[in-house]
Parts: structure tokens; sequence; C-alpha cells
């Protein structure tokens, strides 16, 4: 019983205080308006959801940004690679985009496809790291049976490189099966007449 009487005692304090603490609050905010000051004053905020939900929708709009800019290949800022070009007899099946590789390892790739006649002028993009020799030979070449084609360049000897933008001379165009087995099938139907 003894408690029960000490936590009556205990709320009926707490209350009496939160009861003068409006009342100061009251005859406060009445005195400010009475003075007749210009000055409004504004409760302090603190983060708030509404905050959090703002920074993780704008960090939500720049990764889409990134991951579109990205995705459709555009480069934003100093690139890490330089231009060279290649001339082409015939570079059926080679798209841009394609590899560009030395020794099997990814060096680049297709930057641009252009006819200039009667040659295709090939614009491949090359990382700044490796250097092209003025005799070292682009070759385009099959992935596999019946893969994607890409750009094989095989090394020379040379110390003298092609400058950044420049033409690379030697290349070998792509090997047409369909061209070889005509030729084979006209040539075996010449022989019987």
């Amino acid at each position: 019983m003894a408690q029960l009487g000490f936590s009556d005692v205990g709320d009926e304090g707490v209350q009496s205080k939160q009861a003068r603490s409006q009342v100061d609050m009251s005859e406060n905010s009445k005195n400010k308006v009475s003075e007749g000051s210009s000055q409004i004053s504004v409760p302090r905020r603190s983060l708030s959801v509404e905050f959090f939900v703002g920074v993780f929708a704008l960090v939500g709009v720049l990764s889409v940004g990134y991951l579109a800019v990205g995705l459709g290949g555009m480069q934003l800022g100093s690139s890490s690679m330089y231009e060279v070009q290649a001339e082409f007899d015939n570079i059926a099946g080679l798209q841009k985009g394609a590899s560009v590789e030395i020794g099997g390892v990814p060096i680049g790739e297709v930057a641009r496809i252009e006819f200039n006649d009667p040659v295709a002028l090939i614009t491949m993009r090359i990382r700044n790291s490796v250097p092209i020799r003025d005799d070292d030979i682009a070759m385009i070449r099959t992935k596999g049976i019946i893969g994607d084609r890409y750009i094989k360049i095989s090394r020379g000897g040379s110390e003298d490189l092609v400058a950044r933008g420049g033409l690379m001379t030697e290349t070998e165009s792509v090997v047409d099966f369909e061209d070889i087995i005509g030729k084979i099938v006209h040539r075996m139907g010449g022989e019987d007449e």
C-alpha cells in the first residue's frame, strides 16, 4: 500500500510541473506578441524522414544516370584511349564495338566503320598503354567456327610507332569462305566442259 501512495504522489508532482511549464510558455508567447517585435522565431528542426528520403532519391537518380551513360557507351571526362585507323578490302561481319586484341588479350574496340571507296576505313580505339608499331598487321578474324568477328593485331619488329589518329598500312581482310567455295565450284564446273 505504501507503494501505491508513493506513485500517486509522484504522478501529481509530474502533472503540476507540466502545467507550470505550459503556463510559462503561454506567457512568453504573449509577451513576444505584445512587444510587437518583427522577428519570428523558427523552431529548430532536426533531420527528418523527408531529408533521408530526398538523399536516397538523389543517390538513386545519380546511379541510374551513371548506368545509362555507361551502358550507352558514352565517355565522360578524359579518355585513357587513342584512335588508330586501318583500311580493309573486305570486313564482312565486323561490327562497331568489336574487340581489338593482341595475343588474345583485348586492348581496344572498333569505334567507327566508314566506306572510303573502294575500301572500308576502320577506326579503332586502343588503350594508351599499348603502342601500335608501324609494321604491326591488323587482321579480321572470327572467334570460333561461327562466332563474332574481331580485329587481331600481329606484332611486328619495328621501333617506329603509328601516330595517334594515324593509319596502319599492313592489313589482312576477312577470308570469305563463300567466295572460296564459289571459285572451287566454278573451276570444277569449267573442267567438265
